[in-house]
């Protein structure tokens, strides 16, 4: 499992556009989670939300085409953070 693996998975998540709800950069990495089982880091960089919060069907669909993506490619379960683009600065995997 190469990094050509997970750039294909990066260029899926910044390809997926849904609406108004569009995702502006990815960041993927191989990771564990607690319990030492492998995860798949996905942090997306989106439009802030129109309300208090995005569509949370929107982001339930993100999150399964994410998922099918990653199984597809055979990368281990994935797990997504959405991050606002007002708090950009604040995520480490955007170089904040």
């Amino acid at each position: 499992m190469g990094h050509g693996t997970m750039g294909e998975l990066k260029t899926f998540a910044t390809s997926y556009s849904d609406g108004d709800f569009v995702v502006h950069r990815a960041a993927v990495a191989l990771d564990e989670r607690q319990d030492g089982e492998p995860v798949t880091r996905v942090a997306l960089l989106l439009d802030d939300p129109a309300g208090d919060t995005w569509d949370v069907d929107q982001v339930q669909e993100l999150r399964t085409a994410l998922g099918r993506k990653a199984t597809d490619l055979g990368l281990p379960p994935v797990s997504v953070t959405l991050v606002p683009e007002s708090e950009v600065g604040l995520v480490e995997a955007f170089g904040g």
